[in-house]
């Protein structure tokens, strides 16, 4: 491992995704965080497979380039999974006298992950505790789960590029650590459901988080390569030609008033279907939370990812979901930063992407943050080898 120096480093997240990989990291001094650096590369292609690492030398050399590049400081890393066979679950199971709660809920996550549960890293939280009828208890958790191949293959490249891995977790509380980070700046986000809506190249999440507690994940096969290939098929051209017209031409904006019969007004038509299709799951995902769980709290969606900065795709979600949306340009709420190297627009345009990046790098500085403006108790930070579940507002540990 690494030494004493090493650990005085703020930490670096790292968000490694089908399509590219994003770092980012923040420094605290006497007057906050200031933003340290933050960069993205393409991972590089057939090294992610279905989800999994299957190249993690190639993947690792573009990581070290990265952070080499831009001069990121020190070793430490904080590191995310993700995916459709990464589970995010609350379940309610039977207490039983003389039988570690462990095991109990091992053996109800058995139903809900497609792999034995022995191939699984998993980890639980009790969320509350009821008494039944006949004198028993009731425990409602909120269980963690991921392939122990998924995890293994994202520490193997940590590694392999000569980094310390401090905290592994799922995507879903990396971007509700950035909400919750700023929501004393932002009390509109505090009085509301926030629903984390991510948008990667093949996987979306959608993410509802209720009081600073996820409360539903769903990953559904969706990205913006599906709406690339739609173009590209429509207009008989290339995917990257597709890709390009998708970034700089395409919108949906239902006030847009694109000509009739141009290359952008053909390119959003063949666009418009494929989102139609997101829009109807966000729907279904809302529905379902909306009938499980009673809150009067308003339902908010804040879009990440590249695809968030589709021209007019926030305003088309909201007239379609008839709930408020707003891009993830959080990354600005967090920290300061040098004009000298930054420029306020291309953070703006680069934000959405990183949403988890900048999670991931905030894991050590929640703590006092919380504290500061809540008075709230937040967990003693979890090392790597004893959880997957890291993020824990309000928890004593378990």
């Amino acid at each position: 491992m690494f030494g004493l120096a090493n650990k005085a480093t703020p930490i670096i997240g790292v968000d490694i995704g089908s399509s590219t990989i994003k770092v980012a990291q923040f420094k605290r001094d006497k007057n906050g965080l200031s933003l340290v650096n933050f960069g993205v590369v393409p991972t590089p292609e057939g090294s992610i497979e279905e989800g999994k690492i299957a190249k993690g030398d190639i993947i690792s050399e573009a990581l070290g380039s990265l952070l080499s590049l831009h001069s990121f400081v020190g070793k430490r890393v904080s590191a995310s999974v993700s995916g459709q066979l990464v589970t995010v679950k609350q379940v309610t199971v039977d207490e039983i006298p003389r039988q570690p709660l462990g095991d109990i809920v091992k053996w109800e996550m058995e139903k809900h992950i497609s792999y034995p549960i022995e191939e699984a890293v998993f980890d639980y939280q009790v969320l509350s505790r009821s008494q039944t009828d006949d004198g028993g208890v009731k425990a409602n958790c909120l269980v963690a789960a991921a392939p122990l191949d998924i995890v293994n293959g994202l520490m193997g490249v940590i590694r392999k590029t000569q980094l310390e891995p401090v905290f592994i977790e799922v995507e879903p509380f990396a971007e509700l650590r950035l909400v919750d980070y700023i929501s004393y700046k932002r009390p509109d986000l505090d009085a509301k459901t926030i629903v984390m809506v991510n948008i990667g190249s093949t996987i979306t999440s959608i993410n509802v988080a209720d009081q600073s507690m996820i409360r539903l994940t769903r990953m559904i096969p969706f990205g913006g390569a599906r709406i690339s290939q739609a173009i590209a098929s429509a207009l008989g051209i290339n995917t990257e030609r597709a890709e390009e017209l998708k970034q700089e031409s395409v919108n949906v904006d239902p006030d847009a008033n694109l000509p009739a019969g141009s290359e952008a007004e053909r390119a959003t038509s063949a666009a418009l279907p494929i989102i139609d299709e997101l829009v109807l799951e966000i729907r279904r995902s809302l529905n379902y939370y909306t009938t499980r769980f009673e809150s009067d709290r308003p339902l908010h969606l804040i879009l990440s990812g590249g695809t968030a900065n589709l021209k007019g795709v926030a305003d088309y979600i909201e007239l379609s979901t008839g709930f408020t949306v707003e891009l993830n340009r959080l990354l600005l709420d967090v920290a300061k930063y040098d004009p000298s190297m930054f420029a306020e627009s291309y953070l703006n345009e680069m934000a959405p992407m990183f949403s988890v990046a900048t999670g991931l790098s905030l894991r050590e500085f929640e703590a006092a943050a919380v504290r500061k403006r809540s008075g709230r108790h937040q967990a003693k930070p979890v090392p790597i080898g004893e959880s997957l579940l890291t993020y824990r507002p309000g928890s004593e540990g378990l």
